[in-house]
């Protein structure tokens, strides 16, 4: 009884992790470049004859699920036309690198500006990187982006904006990832269009309300079993 609570409780857990995710998802719905996080979780026999798993929370019941992976669903969001030559959206898989502080992040929200030094940066003051991991100069009045990523100020090109495929990839905030560079991406960028968050808002609410099904079922068989193992003691008190 008592392991059947351990295995309960963990599924609880599951589901609380499984709303936070959504909830975070539901948030972002209009956040420019947002990829939606998802949950996968599973249940993981002890004594099946398999090694047993770092995450298992409960090691001494006989069966009982574990945290599975949050992972980021990086499908394409919808683009949208903006006229904004520093507007720009990845079509294709791939993520610009920014800095912040001393660190390299990454993101999807191409909806660019220049700071007062003329650097190209994101809404939130982030210096966008060239191929070299160098900031982007904009000295000039008309800046044009190819679809490789060629910056050209007034006819000269003054770097190549750096995009690149991500591993491990983890959502830091906003529209900011972390994440292993594995190579140069062969996603195009598109000049005067924004990728919106490829959230679906019907399909997260649908997702919500089984998650709380859910929640609120494995809650009743929490209770059940807790109210055996009360019995039980006080059978065994009898005797």
């Amino acid at each position: 009884m008592y392991k059947g609570i351990y295995i309960t409780m963990t599924g609880m857990s599951m589901r609380e992790n499984e709303l936070s995710a959504i909830s975070n998802n539901l948030a972002n719905i209009n956040t420019t470049g947002y990829k939606r996080q998802s949950f996968a979780s599973q249940l993981y026999p002890i004594l099946s004859g398999r090694p047993p798993q770092p995450n298992a929370i409960y090691q001494n019941a006989r069966a009982q699920t574990y945290f599975g992976s949050q992972y980021i669903d990086k499908s394409q969001g919808n683009l949208r036309y903006t006229q904004n030559p520093l507007d720009l959206a990845i079509q294709g898989e791939g993520f610009f690198a920014v800095m912040q502080g001393n660190n390299v992040l990454y993101t999807r929200e191409g909806s660019f500006t220049k700071d007062k030094e003329n650097y190209l940066v994101t809404q939130t003051g982030l210096k966008v990187l060239d191929e070299n991991n160098n900031p982007i100069l904009l000295e000039g009045t008309k800046v044009e982006v190819a679809k490789d990523g060629t910056v050209i100020v007034d006819g000269n090109a003054v770097g190549r904006i750096k995009l690149v495929n991500l591993n491990n990839l983890r959502h830091v905030g906003h529209s900011l990832y972390d994440g292993v560079e594995t190579d140069a991406e062969t996603g195009q960028i598109l000049q005067g269009w924004i990728e919106s968050s490829n959230v679906n808002p019907i399909s997260e609410m649908v997702q919500m309300i089984q998650a709380i099904r859910n929640f609120d079922f494995i809650q009743r068989a929490t209770r059940n079993f807790d109210e055996l193992a009360q019995r039980a003691v006080s059978e065994i008190a009898r005797i």
